[in-house]
Formats: structure tokens, C-alpha cells, sequence
């Protein structure tokens, strides 16, 4: 195999760049993201749709790839007020 026909994984976000998307949430939060080794996009995909209006405003379900929605599902269980309607 050439180097041209390798594909890149992208590597698993680290708790600073975790922060760095999420803003200072705990240690333990963040730890439970880590350990399934979401990209850096993963977690922005994440904590985009958690604070878009289509979910803030009608609760519509989302379709992120399943690293996203893992952290996602950390994301509002661990702090549901985050994506409380806006009324």
C-alpha cells in the first residue's frame, strides 16, 4: 500500500479540547466523553446541535454520527438545563 491510499483517523479529542468546545464543565463529564474517543468534531457537533434552535425550540431529533450522539446523550443527561426550550 502507497502512502496516497492511506487514510488518516482523525485522533480522539483530549480534555482541553474538549473544554475548549464545551466550555469548564467537570472533570467526571468530561471524562465520560473521552472514554469514546470522540474527534474534536464530534464533540463541536455535539454541543452544536444541543444549543440550535431546532432541538431548543422543538425538540427535534437529531441524526449525528454515533460518536456525536454519544456525547450529545452525556451532554443532556448531565445537564438537561442546557437544552431546555427557549419560550
Amino acid at each position: 500500500m502507497n502512502a496516497s491510499s492511506e487514510q488518516v483517523v482523525p485522533e480522539a479529542a483530549t480534555a482541553n479540547e474538549i473544554r475548549a468546545v464545551i466550555g469548564p464543565f467537570e472533570d467526571d463529564v468530561v471524562m465520560k466523553i473521552m472514554r469514546i474517543k470522540p474527534t474534536v468534531d464530534d464533540v463541536g457537533r455535539a454541543y452544536s446541535w444541543l444549543r440550535s434552535d431546532e432541538y431548543l425550540q422543538r425538540h427535534l431529533i437529531h441524526n449525528l454520527p454515533a460518536r456525536a450522539a454519544n456525547v450529545f446523550d452525556i451532554l443532556v443527561a448531565e445537564y438537561p438545563e442546557l437544552g431546555d426550550p427557549v419560550l
